[in-house]
């Protein structure tokens, strides 16, 4: 039985209908196979299951990642973050925030961008900081 081959037909899977269909078939297949196989498929299953939710929770975070953008955007330009912080235009940062494809594959920060995306948000909440008690 192909674990993940299951999984993508259930992920595939327009309808209620269908799905029941599949989890029936898994489940005429699984009373065919020997204790040791169905332990092998429960410990597969649980691995895949692991590896979509880690997937899950990576996409909940550049989702985090855009809205908080979004939000902060609305007070200061991204264009200037991307030029003065990274030496790059403003589609930069917004392919990497919006995961445009860019060469076939969707942008994304690297671990070291977005340290340095973090850096530049603390030195301008450093500044506004700063400026605020300058105006009293």
């Amino acid at each position: 039985m192909d674990i993940k081959k299951v999984m993508q037909e259930m992920h595939e899977a327009s309808s209620e209908a269908e799905k029941k269909q599949i989890i029936d078939k898994v489940k005429t297949e699984f009373n065919y196979l020997t204790e040791e196989e169905k332990k092998n498929v429960r410990e597969l299953f649980l691995l895949s299951l692991d590896n979509k939710i880690e997937e899950s929770k990576k996409a909940l975070k550049e989702i985090d990642l855009k809205i908080e953008m979004m939000e902060i955007s609305k007070y200061v330009s991204l264009a200037m973050i991307a030029k003065n912080y990274f030496g790059k235009s403003k589609n930069w940062l917004y392919q990497r925030l919006y995961g445009y494809n860019v060469n076939g594959k969707p942008a994304k920060f690297t671990p070291e961008e977005r340290g340095k995306l973090s850096l530049a948000l603390k030195d301008i909440s450093q500044m506004a900081y700063e400026t605020s008690f300058k105006i009293v």
